[in-house]
């Protein structure tokens, strides 16, 4: 379960990510920066290795959620999603995403979504993987969101869509204060259906902003709800060449 916003500026753009899990679930490890393929890259990432958002010093961003709408599972030993995200995470085009995506296996993957954002191209691409085919689906460069959910992931969609057109309709709708009152939103109430969300076996278990700029990229992390009073971690890096 996950909410993820977009919304793009002149120059670069702001992603913020809610990431829901079970309570019973490893905490994840903070973001650090690190070297991928010749890029700086920043992300978080699980005990194993994985991530499910990074992005790096050409601006380029990713972000994974489950698709729970396809209910199935692969044939063979599960293998975990997070490495799609952290083996992309040092690409600087929308080539060398779709080069490397169409290089991976997949079959022992359940199925996903992987936003990938390239601020340099002003291209937004979305590609699925529903343990058959592999798509990639081009989105205008405009705000959009993308819900999932493991306890009924068409009635989220539904809720939630609402709760976003609703702030859209907000005067300061694109900045990055509303975004983040957006992240912890409670409506229509507190629980499954909310963009902060809690329910007694899952809840929202961290908050990530991604800032693009032609100066600079800027990744803050919240581990635990954006609601609750817990410190948020700060890390940048310069990008070297205009977005």
């Amino acid at each position: 379960m996950c909410t993820v916003s977009f919304i793009p500026k002149d120059q670069g753009f702001y992603l913020a990510m809610n990431r829901d899990e079970k309570r019973s679930r490893s905490i994840a490890l903070p973001p650090r920066i690190v070297t991928v393929a010749g890029c700086r890259a920043i992300f978080p990432r699980e005990p194993n290795g994985g991530t499910w958002i990074a992005v790096n010093d050409a601006g380029v961003c990713l972000a994974l959620i489950n698709w729970h709408r396809i209910q199935r599972n692969p044939a063979d030993e599960i293998a975990s999603r997070g490495q799609v995200t952290a083996n992309l995470a040092g690409a600087a085009s929308s080539n060398d995403i779709a080069d490397a995506m169409m290089g991976m296996t997949l079959h022992n993957l359940r199925p996903f979504r992987l936003i990938a954002i390239v601020p340099r191209e002003r291209v937004m691409t979305e590609w699925r993987w529903d343990l058959e085919l592999l798509t990639a689906r081009r989105h205008e460069w405009e705000r959009k969101h993308w819900f999932s959910s493991g306890f009924d992931e068409t009635t989220a969609e539904l809720e939630r869509s609402c709760i976003c057109d609703a702030a859209h309709e907000e005067k300061s709708r694109d900045s990055l204060a509303s975004l983040r009152v957006l992240h912890r939103s409670h409506a229509p109430e507190r629980g499954p259906f909310s963009i902060c969300m809690h329910r007694a076996d899952a809840v929202t278990v961290s908050y990530t902003e991604v800032v693009v700029s032609t100066e600079c990229v800027v990744m803050r992390y919240k581990n635990g709800a954006p609601c609750s009073s817990n410190s948020v971690s700060e890390s940048s890096l310069a990008t070297p060449a205009r977005l």
